[in-house]
């Protein structure tokens, strides 16, 4: 056999055996994880042929332009490089492909007869090609220097990777270096062999220079073993890709694809799957107890992952000392999800599945072993700063809901002290236990009347509004001073609008968000009813909670409630534009204003609240450093209003510190839970000696108009300075550990 014969021989079958051997690997791991996600449970209303058209649009933008990656500037900008050669280099397979069974003079078909201006296809790939790759290197070195910046053996906590696989993102990088280098050093032979079938492939010639010269037969040996070396590099990497956190690359279509499109309106909409108690039997599950309870769309968020710690560097908890990371719940999900995988797909039987089948996907009590521990179940807010951040769009909260509905509706596991607020919701209709009788008295101190709308009366439309209150606004007397500023607002810019009184009832959102669906729904159903009855479609709802806000508009819809619903801020911002409401009081004040998460983060509504505050002629306001969708929460949503908080720094005292920091006389908000726990921090600062008395208030966007509205000896009473206080304790039935 000749040295020519040997090469070609060695070149095909070193080659093919490599293909092979990494070809069958990863269409096995390809085969477990394809049936992995079969294995799920289905969710009709995320399947591909039902998502694909709404969420098609959103999935070109966040994958190709690389959207949310971008908000991270510099890892955004290197991210966008590496990505777009890894696309523009599947070229590179095709070439390589070619030379192995036909030889190094191979070509891409028709490229070079392709011109315009003495300029070929092959012009433009080649340059295309070696830019983008240089492009990527660059990439390479930015993410190793962040690394190195952000390693969590250094940074503890505070390090966005504390927590994920280190390793795997060293062996990422590395293996991306060397597919670039055995490319150029590829190109670089065909060069020098007289084979390129472009100059404009700048890199790949320089590289090319250095073997001009070196005879045939070695230049040949040469490309043959760096080409048998370069595919097994990139069959090594497709393989670890398919069993790393790297399979982004891979699942982030189909998970785009299948993703909720109405998270693109509403961020906070939750997923709804109707209870129908008369349809339940002993079989039934309500909520996920198991990993394979988790719908097929979950098992691509886990499988999508990146492990970037985005979401991680964002969240309040983790960043208050508590334990939950949304990153490691999503890593701790996945890694499960595949030790389980064998068995739920019958390759091993439960004798040889051993403990993973048994083990709780959720303890009972903290410490207990199970997937996730009890206190980062309960540590969540929803405030859905991990979603906004997530890059592949992962749904965090989704998931952590699904696990509550399940330890509260199947367990009755829960924090006790959220089980008063359950029984006041479900008794009493509100969360502090008040009761409906009461939810009128806060009118009594206004000067003007407010039509009451009855049951059955279809006389919404009567109105220009109809005013949800919800039911702090209704009963806790800090959030009355609240209703009554808006209610006066509305009456002096002459809007028509109407209440329901006695008739509201809670909208069920803290229920929601606790993980007791079945009583939420009961609560929807019950309200759209109402609402319905009073002609609510025939006009427009006002609601001043976010969180009724963001239930009435969003998740009411799933209940066949299809109704018009502004937040007050929005409402009052409005009514400014058109000259109705003019603030002439000068407030000489420094005013920092904080975003709800489920006005802001959720809804999207940012301008609205500080328009309203910039009506009022004389403030001075400044944002926080974490402000609008990169706001911090404050620590009440996820029904945390009623747990208490023994872990770590409490999450409102952290964001009244960032607050403090802008040195305000004024905070202003516009959602009530916000208002408490801003209050009760200051009131704290107060206490400790770090404040004094009255030095700053924690005032809703409603109450600042109002201010700017009255004399300055008549700002009072319903701008909320009267006797009570802007600390006024909560009414009766405080929430736990908060009020």
């Amino acid at each position: 056999m000749g040295s020519e014969t040997l090469l070609v021989v060695f070149r095909i079958l070193a080659g093919t055996a490599v293909i092979v051997f990494f070809g069958a690997w990863a269409v096995r791991r390809g085969m477990f994880l394809l049936n992995l996600v079969r294995a799920a449970r289905p969710n009709p209303s995320r399947n591909i042929r039902s998502a694909a058209k709404a969420n098609l649009k959103h999935a070109l933008v966040n994958i190709f332009a690389n959207k949310k990656l971008l908000k991270w500037s510099l890892p955004g900008i290197a991210h966008f490089w590496v990505m777009w050669a890894f696309f523009v280099l599947q070229t590179t397979l095709i070439e390589a492909a070619g030379e192995l069974y036909i030889g190094p003079s191979f070509q891409l078909p028709l490229l070079n007869s392709i011109s315009v201006g003495g300029v070929t296809a092959y012009d433009v790939l080649g340059f295309s090609q070696d830019s983008l790759a240089l492009l990527s290197l660059t990439g390479i070195i930015i993410f190793a220097g962040i690394r190195f910046a952000q390693d969590p053996r250094s940074k503890g906590r505070s390090s966005r990777f504390a927590g994920s696989n280190l390793n795997q993102g060293w062996w990422i990088l590395i293996a991306e270096v060397l597919v670039i280098w055995t490319l150029w050093v590829a190109h670089g032979v065909r060069f020098a062999e007289g084979y390129a079938p472009t100059e404009a492939a700048f890199i790949s010639n320089l590289f090319g220079q250095v073997f001009v010269g070196l005879p045939t037969l070695t230049l040949e040996w040469i490309g043959a073993v760096n080409l048998v070396i370069h595919l097994a590099i990139v069959g090594g990497f497709l393989v670890f890709t398919l069993h790393s956190k790297h399979l982004h690359i891979i699942t982030i279509a189909f998970q785009e694809l299948t993703r909720d499109p109405d998270k693109d309106k509403a961020l906070g909409k939750l997923y709804t799957e109707k209870i129908d108690m008369e349809a339940m039997d002993e079989d039934t599950v309500l909520g996920v107890g198991q990993i394979e309870q988790f719908t097929f769309d979950r098992f691509l968020d886990f499988q999508t992952c990146t492990e970037c710690g985005r979401c991680q560097s964002q969240c309040p908890a983790w960043n208050t000392g508590k334990p939950l990371s949304p990153k490691m719940l999503i890593q701790d999900l996945r890694d499960h999800m595949y030790a389980k995988g064998p068995f739920l797909l019958g390759e091993i039987d439960e004798a040889e599945a051993g403990d993973v089948i048994n083990i709780p996907l959720v303890g009972d009590a903290p410490g207990e072993a199970a997937v996730i521990d009890y206190d980062v179940l309960w540590s969540c807010t929803t405030c859905g700063a991990c979603v906004e951040e997530c890059p592949v769009d992962i749904q965090h909260v989704d998931t952590i809901v699904d696990m509550r509905r399940y330890k509260a509706m199947m367990e009755s596991s829960f924090p006790q002290e959220a089980g008063v607020m359950l029984r006041n919701v479900e008794n009493a209709g509100d969360p502090w236990g008040v009761g409906q009788s009461k939810r009128e008295e806060w009118t009594e101190k206004l000067e003007f009347d407010i039509p009451v709308l009855q049951p059955g009366s279809d006389e919404g439309g009567s109105y220009e509004y109809i005013f949800w209150t919800g039911c702090a606004g209704a009963v806790d007397d800090r959030s009355k001073k609240i209703t009554q500023a808006t209610a006066q607002l509305l009456h002096d810019a002459d809007v028509s609008f109407a209440i329901l009184g006695k008739n509201e009832t809670c909208s069920g959102d803290p229920a929601r968000r606790l993980g007791m669906e079945y009583l939420f729904q009961m609560l929807a159903e019950q309200n759209v009813e109402l609402l319905k009855s009073v002609g609510a479609e025939k006009t427009k709802i006002i609601a001043w909670c976010p969180h009724c806000f963001n239930t009435l508009k969003n998740e009411y819809p799933d209940f066949d409630g299809h109704f018009e619903v502004l937040h007050h801020s929005e409402v009052l911002a409005q009514l400014i534009d058109e000259g109705r409401l003019v603030a002439t009081n000068q407030l000489d004040k420094r005013i920092t204003y904080h975003d709800p998460c489920y006005l802001g983060r959720h809804n999207d509504v940012y301008s609205d609240p500080r328009k309203v505050v910039d009506a009022v002629p004389g403030l001075k306001p400044t944002e926080m450093t974490r402000c609008k969708s990169n706001g911090f929460c404050c620590g009440a949503g996820g029904a945390r209003m009623w747990m208490e908080e023994n872990i770590g720094k409490r999450v409102n005292m952290e964001r009244v510190d960032e607050a403090l920091e802008m040195d305000p006389q004024l905070i202003s908000t516009a959602c009530p839970y916000c208002t408490t726990m801003l209050s009760d921090g200051i009131a704290q600062k107060v206490q400790e000696g770090s404040l004094a008395e009255g030095q700053v208030e924690v005032l809703d966007v409603s109450e600042v108009l109002a201010r700017g509205r009255m004399l300055p000896m008549a700002a009072q009473g319903v701008a909320g300075t009267d006797d009570a206080g802007a600390d006024a304790p909560a009414s009766e039935g405080e929430p736990a550990g908060q009020a």
